[in-house]
């Protein structure tokens, strides 16, 4: 459930960390003013509660400020396919087709600090600053390229490639966010929500898991994740 955040303490578009990797990444401060303006609130979001679920009617998009969340398709078998690892900056709940349903589940994995902009809002925003317009053709772009990549080595290749490109992808963006990822990084992931990113069973991931380790190559324990040989990770996630 979202709890919405005093207005007096909510942060300001001008110094947050996460809007390098957000829809408002470029912007004079006048500019970031007036989107400010026009944000319906920030909220936080307990660990383990939809921010919304596939299905629903809602008119909200939300840019994630801290903290990570899961986005997943349900199977009709009541499998789940996680689509996107969300992490700060990611754009959630944006829909062309206003009178469409949402098409994907957001979970948080860990608490989370969101901050909202209603669909009225976004329009006029639309509207009145062409940056953004092209900022979130780039943002679908994107994540139209990431899709197909990740359709291809979840589709066809073996089970140490999919971790290998899984991790690789995630190690990367969290180094762009400035966490070092040459020590120990915390993975608020559980292992069947990795198994269900990448398309193996919990079992098959464990035992991938202690094959990479015993390689000296990656090692993931206790939501602790160590990467030990970056090259061969690298080599392994290129094999896809």
């Amino acid at each position: 459930m979202l709890k919405k955040i005093a207005p007096s303490v909510q942060l300001s578009c001008l110094t947050c960390e996460a809007r390098k990797f957000a829809w408002f990444q470029s912007g004079t401060d006048d500019q970031l003013r007036v989107r400010q303006s026009l944000r319906t609130g920030q909220y936080k979001l307990a660990a383990n509660n939809y921010l919304f679920m596939e299905g629903d009617q809602h008119h909200t998009s939300y840019t994630l400020k801290q903290g990570w969340a899961i986005c997943y398709k349900q199977l009709k078998d009541g499998r789940r396919q996680i689509v996107h690892i969300a992490l700060p900056g990611d754009f959630l709940g944006y829909k062309t087709d206003p009178n469409a349903p949402i098409d994907y589940s957001v979970k948080a994995v860990s608490e989370c600090m969101l901050c909202s902009f209603s669909e009225k809002n976004i329009n006029q925003l639309l509207l009145t600053d062409v940056d953004l317009i092209h900022r979130l053709i780039a943002i679908q772009t994107k994540q139209s390229k990431v899709c197909r990549a990740k359709l291809s080595y979840v589709g066809q290749s073996q089970a140490k490639n999919k971790i290998a490109s899984f991790l690789l992808d995630l190690v990367t963006r969290l180094q762009r966010r400035g966490v070092d990822v040459t020590s120990n990084v915390h993975l608020p992931l559980s292992r069947i929500d990795i198994a269900d990113a990448i398309g193996v069973t919990p079992v098959h991931l464990g035992r991938v898991s202690v094959e990479l380790s015993q390689q000296g190559i990656v090692e993931c324990r206790y939501n602790i994740l160590r990467v030990k040989d970056f090259e061969a990770l690298k080599h392994l996630a290129d094999c896809c």
